[in-house]
């Protein structure tokens, strides 16, 4: 088992533990090891090879049951090397790299390359639109015209959402979020600043209440959240320190099979979807995260999602999609 994560990553280790529990071999290394603390080969001349070797551990590529590319941070090649060395090193190290842990034949949670497709935004909107699920109204764009027209004539409230997860790393500082936001008056004077990358907009849609439905292969975790409780979570629960869990919903079998058809589409193992229930009990498709985080669930809930990841891992061969099991708490 290979787990390629950064050294603080509390959301594996239960994980570890899990697999470690079922005498399972785990291997966890960060891919900033590479190349000063790791080696990778593969070869073909005294027979086929393909092996990571890391602080006297020798992994067999070639036997993996499974890889968890969870949280791994870039490649680190030292302070000798020139930048413009450093550029021609990563993107060898990125194409050989890649390319070895590529052809194994293992479960992956998920292969990075299809991550980093299944997690742009308009993409899956486009799908889940196709395959029947209802989606946010919604304007993707840099020009300020186009907002201002859509103010104009909307309805109902607008709300900004950052396509990317809203984080803003500013220097010397702790990564700010930011969250999705009812759009205000105070934009009419802002709508200049549209102009300098995409931006969505979207109708802001009247809850009863959230769900955060995490998939683990072929099992769901459903949680539902009453975001409407407080105002700290009633338009981004994601601003809140202690979420307003409601009781245990399943849902119901036409999403599940819509969730599974999107998955599929966008060849996911592993994603945390988020769905808005309107106060009539439609399910409202808001995004996929491919890494979405589940650890507080986990713990808040009791829920066994760590045994879950652990047993897929361990199950080896080419993950297939097929009947699902729904697990409340």
């Amino acid at each position: 088992m290979l787990i390629l994560t950064q050294d603080f990553d509390p959301t594996v280790d239960p994980v570890v533990h899990s697999l470690k529990a079922k005498d399972a071999e785990v291997v966890r290394v960060d891919l900033s090891y590479f190349p000063q603390k790791m080696y990778v080969t593969a070869s073909d001349f005294d027979g086929e090879r393909r092996r990571l070797l890391h602080r006297g551990r020798d992994v067999d590529l070639s036997r993996l049951s499974g890889v968890w590319y969870r949280r791994p941070t870039a490649f680190d090649f030292g302070p000798d090397m020139g930048e413009a060395e450093k550029q021609f090193a990563r993107n060898e190290a990125l194409q050989g790299i890649g390319g070895i842990l590529r052809a194994t034949t293992c479960t992956w949670i998920n292969r990075p390359d299809l991550d980093a497709v299944a997690e742009l935004k308009p993409y899956q909107l486009d799908i889940a639109k196709r395959l029947g699920m209802r989606t946010p109204k919604t304007l993707m764009t840099n020009d300020p015209e186009e907002v201002s027209a859509l103010l104009a004539r909307a309805d109902r409230p607008v709300v900004y959402k950052a396509f990317s997860g809203g984080v803003i790393h500013y220097p010397g500082s702790f990564p700010s979020g930011l969250f999705t936001t009812v759009v205000g008056e105070e934009i009419n004077e802002h709508l200049d600043r549209v102009r300098h990358t995409m931006c969505m907009f979207q109708e802001y849609i009247e809850k009863a209440y959230e769900v955060r439905l995490t998939v683990i292969g072929n099992t769901f975790f459903p949680v539902v959240i009453r975001s409407q409780e407080t105002d700290a979570t009633s338009v981004d629960w994601r601003g809140a320190n202690h979420l307003p869990y409601g009781d245990y919903v399943p849902l119901p079998e036409d999403l599940v099979k819509k969730t599974q058809l999107l998955m599929a589409e966008l060849d996911l193992v592993y994603a945390a979807l988020d769905f808005i229930v309107t106060p009539d009990g439609e399910y409202v498709f808001l995004e996929a995260n491919p890494n979405g985080q589940f650890m507080w669930m986990y713990h808040d809930l009791k829920l066994p999602m760590a045994d879950c990841i652990a047993d897929l891992l361990m199950a080896g061969g080419e993950f297939r999609r097929g009947e699902v099991t729904q697990i409340g708490y």
